[in-house]
């Protein structure tokens, strides 16, 4: 037999004995092992969307530019979510800046935009059919889907266009405004709720797919 067998085999159990032991919670990410196997076969192919911890709207000082520093975000944050999809390895931070803007994202990062990857809360509600259906209006709001209950940082106008008006001086300044999404909102309306002071903490929400 050969080494992924037995370590598939090591796993499974590992995962059924902890799974079942009374000191592990039912989130715990190293208990759900089965379910992070599984999910590779059995999850239905789509965008996913996860939020991350909050911050401050200077959220540039996190990487070498503000979209370095977004996708830092949503890979360090992607592990504590409640994404189902595990097994996705594409991440993208829903937010607008000046040179990627969110309804140029097929065309700047090659993110999928057909009625075969809708996009969908983290345990797989549908949001809406293709990722360019977001912007007319969402099938049903993301704090509905299990995203996010809280406005969260979008830089962003109806369309999903860029703000630039308010986009915390493009993420570095927090004594600017910074435009915020409407988690109970599925209007056309959902990515700008308001214009808080960028020294308040929101979190962003994040994108996950597989090829």
């Amino acid at each position: 037999m050969n080494k992924t067998f037995y370590l598939f085999s090591f796993l499974l159990l590992f995962s059924n004995a902890c799974m079942s032991s009374d000191v592990c919670s039912d989130t715990d990410k190293v208990c759900n092992t089965k379910e992070q196997l599984f999910s590779i076969f059995s999850t239905p192919k789509g965008i996913y969307l996860y939020s991350t911890q909050s911050y401050q709207g200077d959220l540039a000082k996190y990487g070498s530019s503000l979209e370095d520093s977004l996708h830092n975000i949503c890979t360090s944050n992607k592990l504590f979510s409640a994404i189902t999809d595990f097994s996705c390895s594409n991440v993208l931070p829903v937010v607008s800046t000046s040179t990627r803007p969110l309804y140029n994202f097929a065309t700047d990062y090659g993110l999928p935009n057909s009625t075969d990857y809708p996009v969908r809360g983290p345990k797989g509600d549908i949001i809406a059919n293709s990722w360019t259906n977001m912007f007319p209006g969402l099938l049903i709001s993301l704090e509905q889907a299990g995203v996010v209950s809280q406005e969260f940082w979008t830089f962003a106008g109806s369309g999903g266009v860029y703000n630039s008006a308010d986009n915390c001086i493009n993420g570095t300044n927090t004594g600017a405004a910074g435009a915020t999404g409407d988690p109970l909102d599925s209007s056309n309306a959902w990515l700008q709720a308001g214009a808080p002071a960028c020294s308040e903490s929101h979190p962003i929400v994040c994108l996950c797919y597989r090829n």
